[in-house]
């Protein structure tokens, strides 16, 4: 009897916490549209998306470097700055997900330069995103210029 109980509680724990994650289909849209408000935000240098869009932790590994968010919104904002038009157009997005916690990958076309002298470039990028109240948050980024070919 006493298995018998400790088996229902088991089951019954591992049910209940399958029971609060996302659909899949619904957790792939929203952290798609997480990843291309991310860029956007970005793009827009809106600090208060990008901020909404990422975790308390979050870092990036990109050009090389590490960057907290604040430095990462930064580097973006002052190339802007100094006339650097960063163009980016995100390929389709390969996500794996468990439950809370979901690992997406893609291929990033675009240019990068000061116009009328933009340079094609592709970037290879994934992110580790984390639901967090219910809304799908950035906790990691990395992005790396892709080979020539």
């Amino acid at each position: 009897m006493l298995v018998l109980v400790a088996t229902f509680a088991l089951t019954g724990c591992v049910h209940a916490r399958q029971a609060d994650c996302p659909s899949r289909d619904d957790a792939r849209a929203e952290i798609e549209r997480a990843i291309h408000d991310f860029f956007d935000a970005l793009r827009k240098e809106d600090q208060g998306a990008f901020q909404r869009l990422v975790t308390g932790s979050f870092y990036a590994f990109d050009v090389g470097k590490r960057f907290d968010g604040p430095e990462l919104f930064d580097v973006i904002k002052d190339a802007h700055a100094q006339g650097v038009q960063i163009n980016w157009s995100l390929g389709a997005i390969d996500t794996e997900l468990q439950c809370d916690v979901a690992w997406s990958a893609w291929e990033n076309v675009g240019s990068v330069g000061i116009p009328p002298d933009l340079e094609p470039v592709r970037w290879l990028e994934s992110a580790v995103l984390i639901r967090e109240n219910g809304d799908w948050k950035i906790d990691f980024f990395h992005s790396q210029r892709a080979a020539e070919n």
